[in-house]
This record gives structure tokens, C-alpha cells and sequence, in this order.
């Protein structure tokens, strides 16, 4: 309760958004969006990730979120304004409005409601995909992509997140772009070569489709 406390107090932003993708990498977000703050893991009702969020002008394939009755995903509740910088790097979705009845924890009760009564005179948004596309050859899913997502779930979740992140995400193409020595994704978090064998081992381990 305390740290919720203590992470409510460092903003007062009406708007939050829930980051499924890139958007958990902190050093991704601050380095590229200028999203300062930390976010606070939670599990979105109602809405599945898949890889079906084509890049036309980047020519990859991200993850994106769909409405859908009883699917759930991993996110970061996210404090931010509404900003051009965050408005150009979700330019390939639709901020869609999610109720706080739709977010669930792990915290005790009195701190999940504790949450849920801060968020009632806030406005939570999820991006949508605009335009189903999935991975093809020519628009590929890039490893440094996958890096900086699971690395943000590392370190602010730790393995189980990560692993979430992994088993929750729909339609994993059969091939993946090997960008680490040069990334293709534009906005890469820092991930160390500790983290990168640690996510090789998830994709190889955790059950997929």
C-alpha cells in the first residue's frame, strides 16, 4: 500500500496509459518517449496481444491489443500525458478507453482497491490496432523488439512477467529478424547480453503459438 502511495504522489496526470509492448521498457520509453515515471504491473481484462501490428513506414511487425471477451494480458499502468512524442510512436494504433474495473492484481485487497479508487477520476487507455496484419517475411518481428519488451518485463516484474508476456502473446511467426548486432527497431531499450540469454531461454522454454 505504501508504495502505491508513494507512486501516486509522484504525478497528477489524468491520464494513464496501459503499456503492453515496448512501452514496459523504461529505459525505451524515457530514452525515446520521454516518459519519466515508473509504472505499476497489472493484468488488463478483456483485451489479447497478438503480433498483428504492421509498421508500414518501419517495415515490422509489433504486437498490438484486440478486444475480447474472458482474454487477459500483462501490462505497466503507465502515468503520462497525452503527448506528441507518445502520440508519433503509437501512430500505428487507436487509444482506446479501458475501464478500471477491467484491471486486475496480485496485491493484497486493501491494495488493489486502494488502486482502483485512485484511478476513478483517471482515464486509462490501451492501444488498439488499427489494421490486422500478421508477421510476413517482408515485415518482419525484430529480436531487439522482443528484447526490449521482455527486458522491461525482467525488470519490473521479474521472470513470471516475462514469461506472461511470452505464453499470453498470440500468433509468434516462425521466423524471427536477428537485429542485435544492429538493431532495426528504432526505439531499443539497453538490454545486457545477461537478460538477452535469459529471454532466448524463455522463447525456447515457455509454451508459445
Amino acid at each position: 500500500m505504501t508504495q502505491l502511495k508513494n507512486w501516486f504522489a509522484t504525478f497528477d496526470y489524468s491520464h494513464l496509459v496501459l503499456g503492453y509492448g515496448s512501452l514496459m521498457n523504461a529505459d525505451s520509453r524515457q530514452r525515446f518517449s520521454d516518459i519519466q515515471h515508473q509504472g505499476v504491473m497489472v493484468t488488463v481484462e478483456g483485451f489479447y496481444r497478438a503480433w498483428v501490428t504492421r509498421s508500414w513506414q518501419e517495415q515490422q511487425t509489433y504486437v498490438g491489443a484486440l478486444p475480447e471477451a474472458g482474454a487477459t494480458l500483462n501490462a505497466q499502468l503507465i502515468p503520462t500525458p497525452l503527448s506528441p512524442a507518445l502520440a508519433e510512436r503509437e501512430k500505428d494504433y487507436t487509444f482506446a478507453q479501458v475501464s478500471a474495473d477491467a484491471i486486475a492484481t496480485d496485491f493484497t485487497p486493501d491494495a488493489h482497491d486502494y488502486l482502483l479508487n485512485r484511478l476513478a477520476d483517471k482515464q486509462l487507455w490501451i492501444c488498439q490496432t488499427l489494421d490486422v496484419h500478421p508477421a510476413a517475411p517482408e515485415f518482419p518481428v525484430s529480436q531487439t523488439y522482443i528484447d526490449t519488451c521482455l527486458a522491461g518485463c525482467l525488470s519490473h516484474g521479474g521472470q513470471s512477467q516475462a514469461e506472461a508476456f511470452v505464453r499470453l502473446t498470440r500468433k509468434w511467426p516462425a521466423h524471427i529478424k536477428a537485429d542485435r548486432e544492429m538493431p532495426s527497431y528504432p526505439r531499443p531499450g539497453r538490454v545486457s547480453e545477461d537478460e538477452q540469454k535469459q529471454i532466448d531461454q524463455l522463447l525456447r522454454e515457455v509454451s508459445h503459438d
